[in-house]
């Protein structure tokens, strides 16, 4: 059976609002950004005055040399810092543009971030907002010349947000103590729900549940020991809304059962865009693997530029993180979706990502299209655990075009990446359509400079057919 690929193209221009899922159009990579602020279009870097380099007696009024105050250089995810400092005031006592800069962490080239102007007594102050934990950014302030104040630039300085969660809650039920973690907690941190019993259970067993497709389930269970104490890991490992509680047995028989308490486990970093920006494949019934057994996979790589397999695994990775789907890489292929002879047998693997040219691809690569990815479903009607209708995907294909093999940089980060197109292309392929209207989202018709993580409709939508409904089984 052959894969659906019509829905599932891939542009890199810009996407067009109101524009059809169905067609990107022809189009072409986007060219580099540009500042759109007050200030110029484009900033380069400046070298040749150091910070601190004072300057000739009488060329400036107030101060003789750039100052910086960069204020907390740890600050909480999210919050704002205010960057402060003193420039040396033009001899026509004019305002001065200050703009502050970002250092590119691939190539160490300094682009604009944002600006600002100083007052009549050369002060200035800007605003810098780090929304991802743990992610060193490097900044530094940079004056234009003036009359009688030459260009200055400031000594790099490196920002690293932290996360701040909100702190455990200490919750007392009859004959239970339980210390919950916080409301939120950061994705891949240990995590525990302890508890103290206020009388001895003999042959007791605490276990934690969580509730899925309105049915609690066991995912962690230990012993109560003799002074009545127990922890239970709380799962971190992918991104989820999740409602909990204890559940005490002993001797066999349910003791004691908390009311469930609510536990978000969000990413490292602020998801851009709306929630609601995300489309289903297949709204309805929706369509999504079975998130209970792994999903296996092979790679063309025949075709393929160095260093793919690195690239793959990382995209899967990202699919995991999102959606609690997990991914067993099997060996290579020589299958290529969507190809025009190639039927796809479901014996090769569950997913089978490749690397293939235009005349493959049966019309589906027109000019501009970085790729195409899709699933296929089973006929048939599968349940969730609740007995509702689920449309389940059995198999799943990404092709991506060769054309752009040395457009797409390895990896991910800076630029129009490998990682960010493979991140879009298996998004499809898990369930995911086109969404139009919000570019922050991965799953926009056409993928950004350095658009390598989801935004916040993408991983709405991605918890939406991944662990979060529970295991998928045929209908009775």
């Amino acid at each position: 059976m052959l894969l659906t690929a019509a829905t599932v193209v891939l542009s890199a221009a810009a996407a067009q609002v109101g524009a059809s899922p169905v067609d990107a159009g022809p189009a072409r990579p986007p060219a580099a950004p540009t500042a759109t602020a007050s200030g110029p279009t484009s900033v380069g870097p400046v070298e040749e005055h150091l910070p601190g380099q004072l300057l000739t007696e009488g060329q400036a009024q107030g101060s003789t040399r750039l100052e910086v105050d960069w204020g907390n250089r740890t600050p909480v995810q999210g919050q704002p810092v205010t960057i402060s400092g003193s420039a040396p005031v033009p001899s026509n006592g004019a305002s001065r543009w200050v703009y502050l800069e970002e250092q590119a962490i691939d190539s160490r080239v300094w682009g604009y971030l944002k600006d600002t102007r100083t007052d009549a007594t050369g002060r200035f102050r800007l605003e810098l907002t780090l929304d991802r934990v743990n992610e060193p950014r490097r900044f530094r302030i940079r004056l234009d010349k003036a009359p009688g104040a030459p260009s200055a630039a400031s000594p790099p300085a490196t920002f690293s947000a932290v996360w701040k969660p909100v702190g455990p809650a200490t919750v007392s039920y009859p004959g239970l103590t339980l210390v919950w973690p916080g409301a939120e907690v950061l994705v891949g941190s240990k995590q525990a729900v302890v508890g103290t019993l206020a009388t001895r259970l003999t042959r007791a067993t605490a276990a934690l549940q969580q509730q899925v497709a309105g049915r609690w389930s066991d995912i962690a269970s230990t012993p109560v020991t003799g002074a009545g104490t127990f922890s239970l890991d709380l799962p971190t490992t992918y991104l989820s809304h999740g409602d909990y509680r204890v559940r005490i047995t002993a001797n066999g028989t349910v003791a004691l059962e908390t009311p469930g308490q609510s536990v978000v486990v969000v990413p490292d970093y602020t998801p851009a865009g709306r929630a609601s920006s995300y489309v289903f494949v297949s709204p309805s019934p929706v369509g999504r693997w079975n998130p209970c057994a792994p999903i296996s996979y092979r790679v063309n790589t025949a075709k393929a530029p160095p260093g793919v397999l690195l690239d793959v695994r990382t995209a899967l990775e990202q699919i995991t993180q999102a959606t609690g789907l997990r991914f067993d890489y099997r060996g290579p292929t020589t299958v290529v979706p969507f190809a025009t002879s190639d039927t796809f047998d479901p014996a090769v693997a569950d997913l089978v990502i490749a690397w293939a040219d235009p005349a493959q691809m049966r019309g589906l690569f027109p000019a501009g299209t970085l790729g195409v990815g899709g699933p296929e479903f089973r006929a048939g009607t599968a349940v969730d655990p609740a007995g509702r209708p689920v449309r389940q995907i059995y198999q799943g294909g990404v092709t991506i075009n060769t054309a752009f093999n040395k457009d797409l940089k390895p990896g991910a980060g800076e630029g129009l990446t490998r990682v960010a197109a493979l991140m879009h292309e298996v998004g499809h392929a898990v369930g995911l359509m086109h969404v139009t209207g919000d570019e922050a989202q991965l799953m926009s018709p056409s993928i950004g400079y350095g658009l390598d993580r989801w935004g916040a409709g993408d991983l709405a939508g991605l918890e939406l057919v991944g662990s979060g409904g529970g295991c998928v089984t045929p209908a009775a």
